[in-house]
């Protein structure tokens, strides 16, 4: 009997499983036990990728999307057996038993039941979980909350969130572990037995909410604010975009306006850019059906491009720079600041620390075609400065003609995607940035190599999550600088499926 330790999460187990698969480890020969404690970062340095590939090497196992999905959900389903239960049901899969993904299948009748209790108890989640404000004053996270979960779904669940909370911080505890945003990265960390005695919600609080002055508020605070919470002065100056719908009322059941005002633009109605002055938005209204008919027509140059809004707040379009025959393509967001002002990307602070990991991915930036999925700046004002904001989906679509241009005329060998913005624009569905990093997706013909946004250093006072977020950029220089040799293994998405 063979002992196989992990760490109670998805990963670790599809890591394990992916190994014993290909060692033909049987279910029957195998003791699945769980550490005491674990932490996920949803962002953390994925092994660099070795050298050329080795023919005789046994390759993972291809499992369905749809199968493993189905595994990933049964995962997070509390019981004694689920891992190893896990594996006898990914074990049928691989023999060919395909009856495992049925509920007329016994054993498959028991992966639907762990699929549907995990499911209705997110939804409950998501339907009772606020979130409350905290004083600017005691700096990051902005928001906190308390939720009891029957099952193991923080990890699951946390992900809804922080795809939809934008840039404001906020920590989900609960007498298992708590998770954390900080904007751009997720952490979940798991205690292995639950606190005896959970907070004290009183007369008036709420299921969802998170108590101050709590033993284990106070506790998952201070490890937060240790672990990678930004510095006070930075917290001020990122904008919150939590969602309305998500924060708990206030007594008086009136909406503090200041927060309103910050509020994700994908919870409003009206979709308009908000970078739009108020004395622009009845010309905008009334030309909305003129702008949408450019989507379907070529503009005769970028300059001339109105197949969205933003134009009309920008100063300039931005477009790419870089060598016709340049085998290496970064895309990033959106042109900043400084760039709309200058009219090249990548020239403020998030280019200059993205010349510092090409420097040091031994690359020359003259070498490389640098350009954005999004050409032209969205902002919104705060006082005197121009702050940016995340472009919409449909701005994503409107400057995918270019890309799509540019791509085609420079035909990289690899590109590398700036950001979960970039890689969405590029591949063209909302795949999330940390479930790729350190592999490639081939999209169209062309290998892409995610990796984070140089901007997010930027918002990181924590000099280990610093160096190691940078170290994850300078590895996806020299990965897609290999592919473009033909120097690299190059691991797909299909080849990592069952990991």
């Amino acid at each position: 009997m063979k002992s196989v330790i992990l760490d109670p999460s998805f990963a670790a187990w599809r890591t394990q499983a992916r190994t014993l698969l290909m060692e033909g480890a049987r279910p029957e020969e195998l003791l699945w036990r769980e550490s005491d404690a674990s932490a996920t970062v949803f962002g953390s340095i994925a092994p660099s990728p070795g050298g050329p590939k080795d023919p005789n090497e046994k390759q993972p196992v291809k499992i369905a999307r749809e199968f493993l999905a189905m595994l990933e959900t049964a995962a997070c389903y509390r019981a004694p057996d689920r891992w190893a239960f896990l594996y006898k049901s990914l074990w049928r899969w691989t023999q060919g038993d395909r009856a495992i993904a049925s509920p007329q299948d016994l054993e498959g009748a028991r992966l639907h039941r762990m699929i549907e209790a995990v499911e209705a108890e997110e939804r409950e989640m998501r339907r009772v979980l606020r979130f409350r404000h905290r004083d600017s004053s005691l700096g990051p996270p902005e928001f906190i909350s308390w939720f009891e979960p029957v099952h193991d779904l923080l990890e699951h669940a946390a992900m809804h969130f922080a795809t939809r909370m934008g840039s404001a911080t906020w920590m989900i505890a609960t007498p298992h572990g708590a998770a954390f945003w900080d904007g751009a990265l997720l952490r979940v960390d798991r205690t292995s037995e639950p606190e005896e005695k959970p907070m004290d919600f009183g007369d008036t609080a709420m299921s969802g909410e998170a108590v101050s002055g709590d033993a284990i508020e106070a506790l998952w605070l201070a490890y937060y604010e240790s672990t990678f919470a930004p510095a006070q002065a930075n917290a001020a100056e990122m904008a919150s975009h939590m969602p309305v719908r998500y924060w708990k009322s206030p007594e008086n059941a009136r909406a503090d306006p200041a927060l309103i005002s910050r509020a994700d633009p994908y919870s409003r109605r009206d979709r308009d850019p908000r970078n739009v002055p108020p004395d622009m938005e009845v010309a905008i209204n009334t030309e909305l059906e003129p702008i949408k008919g450019t989507m379907l027509t070529e503009p005769p140059s970028l300059d001339a491009c109105r197949r969205c809004a933003l134009w009309r707040n920008a100063t300039q379009a931005v477009p790419g720079v870089g060598p016709a025959g340049a085998r290496v393509m970064l895309v990033g967001e959106q042109p900043g600041d400084q760039e709309d002002r200058a009219g090249k990307p990548f020239v403020g602070p998030a280019g200059k620390l993205l010349d510092e990991a090409i420097a040091e991915a031994a690359l020359a930036r003259e070498s490389l075609y640098l350009t954005n999925a999004v050409k032209h700046f969205k902002w919104e004002a705060h006082g005197d400065e121009r702050a940016h904001l995340a472009p919409a989906q449909r701005e994503r679509e409107a400057c995918r003609y270019w890309l799509e241009e540019e791509l085609k005329r420079i035909a990289p060998k690899a590109v590398v995607a700036l950001g979960a913005t970039a890689l969405k624009a590029l591949t063209g569905h909302r795949t999330a940035l940390s479930e790729y990093l350190g592999k490639t997706i081939e999209h169209k013909g062309h290998i892409i190599v995610p990796t984070y946004h140089p901007s997010y250093l930027l918002r990181l006072t924590n000099e280990k999550v610093r160096a190691e977020v940078f170290g994850t950029i300078v590895e996806a220089l020299v990965f897609a600088q290999q592919i473009a040799d033909g120097t690299a293994t190059i691991r797909t998405p299909v080849q990592e499926r069952a990991r």
